[in-house]
């Protein structure tokens, strides 16, 4: 009876090997086409970052001409705030020279105006000692 219960057992092992060597040939198989399909899943994930950091690249550069833009129109309005302040500054200094000179000579006129009424006085006087000597 120990020798049929061998038999029995090789006979099962002999049945079933063969299965268990073909599971073991699918489960390579499979192995082998989820590591493809696990690689092609990366090639996929890699291209669609790749797409990803494009389209951030190109968000940074549309970023960096609005900066670009704004740092213009900036310098734009700095540059015309200068000039117009440098002509108000300019123009002021122009009032100002024009503003003493016209003082200057309102200042003459009214030295010269002081001179004349002077001057009218030293007449009327002389005019009346010509008259007392001439008497």
């Amino acid at each position: 009876m120990y020798g049929y219960k061998k038999l029995i057992l090789l006979f099962i092992f002999f049945a079933l090997a063969p299965g268990a060597l073909k599971s073991q040939e699918l489960k390579k198989e499979s192995v082998d086409d989820r590591l493809a399909r696990i690689e092609t899943n990366l090639l996929n994930l890699e291209k669609r970052l790749d797409e990803r950091f494009e389209f951030i690249d190109q968000r940074f550069e549309a970023v960096d001409k609005r900066f670009d833009d704004l740092i213009f129109y900036l310098q734009v309005i700095f540059g015309a705030t200068i000039l117009i302040l440098a002509a108000v500054i300019a123009q002021w200094l122009l009032v100002w020279r024009k503003v003493d000179r016209i003082e200057a000579r309102v200042e003459e006129r009214i030295v010269i105006g002081y001179r004349i009424e002077e001057m009218q006085e030293l007449k009327k006087r002389i005019d009346r000692l010509e008259a007392a000597i001439s008497k």
